[in-house]
């Protein structure tokens, strides 16, 4: 049996990947922000002294996104966010890398976004962090390919989660969806089968690549 190692299990992104993993059998280990917290290399290095794990499978789904104008981030705004969207998943795939290399034919998927590629207004810390998991994701997928482990970013256009509704307001939501050309949000559950994909045996050979799930938007569904 596969093991799947899942951070941010909480989120709504999060909960449908592991839900999709343990339909198609996989050992699910989802520790809860509680149990180990990105922001902390302490609870970080707390967590691995407490827990054996050897997953076949890393996925990233944690991540932190509170808008704010240029003028009004701070430097602990940056940090966090920082810390939590890549920095501390770094972390933690250092500790699986020995055992990943060891075994081969790994998986390695971080949530990323479109803000990954560009940007938007109020978002510096996040779009910062998401460029800087991208760049992350690449130089991994260079160095252990030799050793047969596939690592990818996967960026979620405008999905109906929590975080979406918190972070915008029904107009704007409204705005999204006439501008993707499939005329809605996604569904948790439909990023989650493109993840399970990428983190599966059946994906032996697509590696470092920032694969969009997006219903056309950023190719130019935008436009009008």
């Amino acid at each position: 049996m596969r093991t799947v190692f899942i951070l941010g299990s909480e989120g709504d992104i999060g909960s449908a990947i592991a839900r999709k993993f343990e339909k198609e059998a996989y050992s699910l280990v989802a520790p809860r922000l509680s149990e180990l917290d990105l922001s902390s290399a302490k609870s970080i290095e707390r967590y691995f002294a407490d827990n054996a794990v050897e997953p076949d499978v890393l996925v990233h789904c944690a991540g932190i996104n509170n808008p704010k104008p240029v003028e009004d981030i701070t430097a602990e705004d940056i940090d966090r966010t920082h810390a939590v969207n890549y920095k501390g998943f770094f972390l933690v795939f250092q500790k699986f890398l020995p055992s990943m290399k060891q075994k081969g034919n790994a998986h390695i998927l971080a949530i990323s976004s479109l803000y990954g590629t560009f940007s938007r207004k109020w978002r510096l810390p996040y779009a910062t962090s998401k460029h800087a998991l991208n760049g992350m994701i690449k130089t991994m997928a260079i160095e252990l390919a030799p050793y047969k482990i596939m690592a990818n970013t996967l960026s979620p256009g405008f999905v109906d989660t929590q975080l979406t509704r918190k972070n915008n307001k029904p107009e704007v939501i409204q705005n999204f969806e006439a501008m993707i050309p499939a005329g809605r949000l996604a569904r948790p559950e439909e990023i989650a089968e493109v993840a399970f994909f990428l983190c599966s045996p059946a994906n032996s050979y697509l590696t470092g690549q920032d694969i969009v799930v997006d219903g056309a938007f950023s190719v130019g569904g935008f436009q009008k």
